[in-house]
């Protein structure tokens, strides 16, 4: 999807960027780029502060602003981590009650769907497991354990999963919903679930207080419906080409898909700007 020759003067006086991963800054085969690993690294050039905004693992959020060669923010295991790579408290912690855990393990037992269990610094599965190889690719550098079942942590949890084929989760939306009303589907294969007192945005405020900028100046990019929460409170919500409607619905711009490097064609567009008005007024 072409970005518009004109973005709108505010959109280019954005003081920060956050990024969701999957769907987002990750491409289909679930890495980010090398293409949207330098977008980031231009916009700190900027003054443009990037943080990562994901559902994975604290140290798979980290490893991006590594991989670009920049320190900052990112929050991790859909906002029940926030850290700052320069310090070594996080900024931010939270972990799900245990009945919580149990409820989803369970109904995913009982309906036939994985259950994935996150911790700050593992991500636990099922044996037999259709989604460790998915785990495995999309966070390199991660540990993925696999045990029985009934081994499934509960306690420590900063995340749980529902992971299935997208035609069975289709079949299973509205009774997810009404038995789990807390989850979110993140992704087609995907339903998701955090801490009762966290999510995306109260992790994201705290990081925004913390640089001390407005909501207000900050533009977002997402995909999935645990993304609506945190883009409805930013200035310049933004959805992928991919992105599931709600998204869609808040948006206040559509740029290009995850497959094609959407977000490093949006930032690369953004700053070209920035750098043509600044000329202009030489």
């Amino acid at each position: 999807m072409p970005l518009p020759d004109e973005l709108p003067a505010d959109l280019l006086d954005v003081r920060a960027i956050a990024f969701d991963v999957d769907g987002t800054l990750a491409g289909s085969d679930h890495l980010v780029s090398p293409r949207t690993l330098r977008a980031l690294a231009e916009l700190r050039l900027a003054a443009i502060e990037p943080i990562i905004v994901t559902g994975r693992i604290v140290d798979a959020a980290t490893d991006i602003l590594a991989g670009a060669g920049i320190d900052g923010f990112a929050i991790a295991s859909g906002g029940a981590v926030a850290v700052d790579t320069r310090a070594a408290e996080p900024l931010h912690t939270a972990t799900m009650d245990s009945a919580d855990v149990g409820a989803v393990v369970d109904f995913a037992v009982d309906r036939g769907v994985e259950p994935l269990v996150f911790t700050a610094t593992e991500m636990v599965v099922a044996e037999g497991s259709v989604a460790y190889q998915y785990l495995v690719a999309a966070n390199l550098d991660a540990v993925v354990r696999v045990v029985p079942p009934a081994d499934l942590p509960g306690d420590g949890v900063t995340k749980a999963m529902l992971f299935g084929a997208t035609e069975r989760l289709d079949e299973l939306d509205a009774e997810v919903r009404a038995a789990l009303p807390r989850m979110v589907r993140s992704m087609d294969n995907v339903f998701e679930v955090g801490p009762a007192d966290a999510d995306k945005w109260v992790a994201l405020r705290a990081v925004l207080e913390r640089l001390g900028i407005a909501p207000g100046q900050v533009a977002g990019l997402g995909d999935g419906e645990n993304d609506v929460p945190w883009l409805s409170r930013v200035g310049w919500p933004i959805a992928m080409a991919n992105a599931r409607e709600p998204v869609k619905a808040l948006a206040r711009l559509e740029i290009g898909h995850h497959g094609d490097d959407g977000a490093a064609a949006f930032v690369e567009a953004l700053l070209d700007r920035r750098a043509d008005r600044a000329s202009a007024r030489r």
